[in-house]
C-alpha cells in the first residue's frame, strides 16, 4: 500500500471520528435532559414573601438569545444614530432659515432707512433749502436702490422740484409700506423658527418613544418569532415550576404581575441558566435577578449602552 493510501485511509478515518464525536454530542444533549426546577416570588419591603403563580416560563437557547440581544442593540444604535444624524440637519436647516430671513430682513431694514433719510430731505429740500447739490445727489442714489417702492413716481417728482409731492409720496406710502414689509418680515422669521422647532420636537418625540420602546421591559421579554422557545411552562399555585432541558445554556424568560390594592405590579426576568448546575436544581426567579436588577441578564449590555449615551449627552 502506498504512502499516499495511507495518509487517505487515515484522513478518512479521522473524519469519520469527527463526525462521530459531533453526532454523539449531539444525540447526548437531545435524549439526555436535566430537570431544572425552581420557584417565581417578589419579597415586598415588609420582607413578606409573595409567590407568583400562573407565570409563563420560556426557555430560549443561549446561542438564539445573544443573536437576540444583538438584534436589538443594533437596531437600538440605528436610532441613536439617525437621531444625532437628524440633529446635525436639523440644526444646519435651522441655520440656514435664520440666514435668509436675516438676509431679508436687513436688505428691507436698509431700504427702509434710506427711504426714512430721503423722506427727511425732501422735506428739507421743500420747507428749508433746495439748493444743496451734494444733497440731492445723495438723495438720488438712495432712491434708485433695486427695491425702492414707487421709485418712478418718487423720482419724477423730485426732478419736477415738486418736494412737497416728494416729501408726502415718502411719508405716506414709501416708509410705510416698508415699515409693514420689515415688520411682516421679523414675523415671517419668528414664524418659519417655531414651525422649524416644532417639526424637529415632533420628530425628536418620535425618536424618543422608539428608544422608550426599546428600553421597556415589555418590549425585552416579548419574545420574537426569529427565536426558538426550547420550552414554555408555566409556575404552580405556589409559585413552583420544574422544566426538562437538554444539557446547555439558556435564558429563562418569564413576565409576573400581581394586584397590589387596585393596581397591578408587574416583574420581569431574563435570566441565564446552566443546565446541569447547582443554579439549574434551585432557580430563583426573583428581586435580585429581575430585569434592572443587580443580578446579570441578556440586557446587561444593552443597559451600559444606554448608560454610556446618556453621559455623552
Amino acid at each position: 500500500m502506498t504512502l499516499k493510501n495511507k495518509l487517505l485511509i487515515a484522513f478518512v478515518g479521522l473524519a469519520l471520528v469527527a463526525v462521530l464525536i459531533t453526532a454523539g454530542v449531539f444525540v447526548y444533549k437531545s435524549v439526555f435532559s436535566e430537570e431544572v426546577r425552581g420557584r417565581v416570588m417578589v419579597v415586598q419591603q415588609n420582607a413578606e414573601v409573595k409567590r407568583l403563580a400562573l407565570v409563563k416560563i420560556f426557555a430560549v437557547s443561549s446561542r438564539d438569545a445573544e443573536a437576540w440581544k444583538a438584534s436589538v442593540i443594533n437596531a437600538y444604535r440605528k436610532i441613536l444614530d439617525d437621531q444625532y444624524e437628524y440633529t446635525i440637519k436639523s440644526s444646519m436647516e435651522r441655520r440656514a432659515i435664520v440666514s435668509e430671513e436675516d438676509s431679508s430682513i436687513a436688505r428691507i431694514e436698509k431700504l427702509l432707512s434710506s427711504a426714512t433719510e430721503c423722506r427727511d430731505s425732501a422735506r428739507e429740500f421743500w420747507i428749508v433749502d433746495p439748493n444743496q447739490p451734494s444733497k440731492k445727489r445723495r438723495f438720488f442714489e438712495l432712491m434708485v436702490m433695486p427695491g425702492f417702492p414707487s421709485v418712478r413716481k418718487v423720482e419724477q417728482e423730485a426732478l419736477d422740484s415738486r418736494w412737497d409731492k416728494c416729501y408726502e409720496t415718502l411719508r405716506n406710502s414709501v416708509v410705510p409700506e416698508l415699515e409693514t414689509a420689515y415688520a411682516n418680515a421679523v414675523s415671517r422669521k419668528a414664524a418659519e423658527l417655531k414651525r422649524h422647532d416644532a417639526e424637529v420636537s415632533d420628530k425628536l418625540a418620535e425618536f424618543s418613544a422608539a428608544r422608550s420602546r426599546f428600553l421597556s421591559h415589555e418590549y425585552l421579554t416579548e419574545i420574537p418569532q426569529s427565536v426558538k422557545k426550547v420550552y414554555a411552562g408555566i409556575s404552580d399555585d405556589n409559585g413552583d415550576f420544574s422544566i426538562r432541558l437538554p444539557i446547555g445554556d439558556y435564558y429563562l424568560v418569564a413576565r409576573g404581575k400581581r394586584l397590589v390594592f387596585d393596581s397591578n405590579e408587574y416583574y420581569y426576568w431574563v435570566r441565564p441558566v446552566s443546565v446541569p448546575s447547582d443554579e439549574s436544581v434551585r432557580c430563583l426567579m426573583g428581586n435580585n435577578n429581575m430585569l434592572g436588577a443587580s443580578d446579570k441578564n441578556l440586557w446587561t449590555d444593552l443597559e451600559e449602552l444606554i448608560q454610556s449615551q446618556n453621559e455623552k449627552k
